[in-house]
């Protein structure tokens, strides 16, 4: 079968489009012939070397959706012939082997494309709102990044839980896409200083929860959006850059800073098909989407990890096998 390869870090150019043998699953494992999978910034950042991953040479990807073609003996609710989507390595390739407890059947009114987009940022999204950051309806949500991947599920999600949503890009058009996903305010951080908007829409109080990913600068300012009792959800470091942060704009507030990592999650500590029970009714009624940017073959992987580095996608990029 055919699977993106990485031989060694570098540029795009080190991605390859490789014949492989097919992966055998183990007893905790299903077999998925591959419809789609999504690529996420953190893609990216394996490639360059920065971010965990099994070591070299290994199969690029971090989800897929599928039709189940074996399932493992210790596997259960799981049967042949369901179209799914999952989380696990090697998922850019023509069939992916992956954890049954990672493996979420899917409404039959699931575009089978669209889907393999779906679950990291549907449970990113979740669980930075619910799990980390204890969101409740009424709160304020200040989105950092509004129009990535995980952004625009986030923007919906909060909504529909009852928040008011203040939600960040760096162009227009990013912000049109952040208003028509809900968004009841949207800011530039380009043009205009976020935290004083911030402190404008609450009265001067901040924000009960903050999705940022973005790190540096925008982490340091972004704390001091936080209302006192509130919780910021560090998911990311896209500027890959250092942050400084004082102790005293997090005590004397008390504030709550805390990371959240889909890779770095023990079992059983986050409920993720509870998660997806509960997301998917939402997506059947039009609540809540998938924003897809872009579909690719799975040969031009390169020209979705150039267009996820030159952050010029709104919503998601899923590449076909």
């Amino acid at each position: 079968m055919k699977a993106v390869r990485l031989n060694e870090f570098g540029d795009v150019d080190v991605l390859k489009i490789e014949d492989i043998e097919m992966p055998i699953p183990r007893s905790h494992h299903v077999l998925i012939k591959v419809d789609s999978t999504g690529v996420n910034y953190a893609d990216v950042l394996r490639r360059g070397g920065n971010y965990p991953g099994p070591g070299l040479p290994s199969s690029m990807g971090l989800e897929c959706a599928g039709t189940v073609t074996e399932v493992g003996s210790d596997v259960s609710g799981i049967t042949v012939g369901q179209r799914v989507m999952g989380m696990g390595p090697g998922s850019h390739a023509e069939y992916a082997a992956v954890n049954g407890n990672l493996v979420f059947p899917y409404p039959a009114s699931l575009d089978p494309i669209v889907a393999g987009g779906m679950p990291i940022v549907f449970l990113t999204a979740y669980h930075i709102l619910q799990s980390r950051g204890h969101m409740k309806s009424g709160d304020i949500v200040l989105v950092q990044a509004g129009a990535s991947g995980v952004g625009t599920v986030l923007i919906q999600l909060a909504k529909a839980w009852g928040a008011k949503v203040i939600a960040t890009a760096s162009t227009q058009d990013k912000l049109d896409l952040c208003k028509s996903l809900g968004a009841d305010v949207t800011i530039n951080y380009t043009e205009a200083d976020f935290e004083e908007v911030v402190k404008e829409e609450s009265a001067g109080d901040g924000v009960q929860v903050i999705a940022e990913c973005v790190g540096g600068e925008i982490l340091e300012k972004s704390v001091r959006c936080i209302a006192p009792f509130g919780t910021l959800v560090s998911y990311g470091n896209a500027s890959q850059t250092p942050t400084n942060l004082k102790a005293s704009d997090i005590t004397t507030m008390n504030r709550t800073v805390v990371g959240f990592s889909m890779g770095r999650s023990p079992r059983g500590l986050l409920d993720h098909k509870g998660a997806m029970e509960e997301m998917f009714p939402m997506i059947a009624e039009g609540k809540v989407k998938l924003v897809v940017d872009q579909i690719l073959p799975m040969a031009e992987i390169g020209k979705a990890h150039q267009h996820l580095s030159n952050r010029g996608a709104k919503g998601k990029v899923i590449l076909t096998p």
